[in-house]
This record gives structure tokens, sequence and C-alpha cells, in this order.
């Protein structure tokens, strides 16, 4: 009984680490917390996309934006129509260019968003309005629901985009894998 107690513990102490590490590795990263798609037919007749999502910079991360290096993140929203007798097709795709940039000298944040920019004093405020994202045109109206369409979304650090020896000495477990993945979008029935 003795021997098997012993195992029992290790086991268990084993798996306890092993589930400490996965949530630490998991703390740095873009995790959707809202998002939904939304047709509207008042004077603008549109589907808008609303969402948020927590973004955790890694401290590597977050050194190379103080450094004044930009970081460039991407919004993609995917409409598709469900066809049992084929492919679905691809109704829309949209893509939000967002730029994340800290001037050293003024010592701000800047974020860039569909041809606005804002400049913060901190990060926490400059990740919150970035990753706070309110009526994202997707499509011109049409009456979807969740019968006969899908829609997708994902959130991500382009790292193609970053300065060219920053490409070649990235590595994606160093806190640079920042992915939301692509995530289901809840319809909303069309509003008037």
């Amino acid at each position: 009984m003795n021997i098997l107690h012993r195992r029992f513990v290790r086991q268990t102490a084993a798996g306890l680490i092993a589930a400490a590490m996965a949530v630490s590795a998991c703390a740095e990263g873009i995790v959707p917390v809202h998002a939904e798609v939304s047709a509207i037919q008042d004077s603008s007749k549109a589907i808008y996309f609303d969402g948020s999502f927590e973004l955790e910079l890694a401290p590597e991360v977050k050194e190379v934006l103080e450094r004044g290096v930009p970081l460039n993140f991407n919004l993609e929203v995917e409409i598709f129509k469900n066809r049992w007798y084929w492919f679905d097709r691809e109704i829309s795709k949209v893509t939000e260019r967002i730029r994340l940039s800290y001037n050293p000298l003024t010592r701000q944040y800047r974020v860039s968003l569909g041809g606005m920019t804002q400049n913060f004093d901190n990060l926490d405020q400059a990740i919150f309005f970035m990753t706070t994202i309110s009526k994202l045109y997707v499509a011109p109206y049409r009456d979807i629901n969740s019968d006969d369409y899908e829609v997708r979304a994902r959130f991500y650090l382009d790292t193609e985009r970053l300065p060219k020896p920053f490409q070649v000495t990235l590595k994606k477990d160093d806190g640079w894998n920042l992915d939301s993945g692509w995530f289901d979008v809840t319809i909303v029935p069309a509003k008037e």
C-alpha cells in the first residue's frame, strides 16, 4: 500500500505541475471574450462585427515595443454560406489592420486603427482600445441566420510585418505567438 500511495502522490504532483505549466503558457496571448455579427437594416444596411479580446504581451514583446518597434495586428472576419451540395461559399472576408507603437520621446503609445490614430499614456489603455472592436463593417446587408451561415474570426500579431532582423530570430515559443486562432462568432438576428 505504501508503494501505491507514493506512486499516486508522484503522479498527482506531476499532473499538477503539468497543469500549472500549461496555465502559465496560456497567460500570454490573445483570448476572445465576446464576438458577434449583426445585420442592421437601418440607413446603413450592413453587417457589422462587434468583439472584445484579452491581450497579454510577453515581457520580450513589451521590451521590443518600448524600444520603438511597432507591432502590427490583424483582425480577420469571414462569413460563409453553408451549402450541403458543395463547399461552403465565402460571402465576405474583411481584414482590419491595427498598429500599436510607442514613442520613447513623448512616452506615449499610439494605436492606428482604420485610418484613425489615438495616443495613450499607458500600455493598458492602448491595448484596451485596440482589442475592443465596435461596428466593424463586414458586408452589405443580407438576412443572415445561424442555420444558413457561419461566421468566424481571428485576431493575431502579424509577425511578417516586423523588421527583417526580428523575423530571422523570431521563435514562436518566446511570447511572439500572439494568435487567437479561428473561432466561431455568434450571429445576432437582423435588427430594424
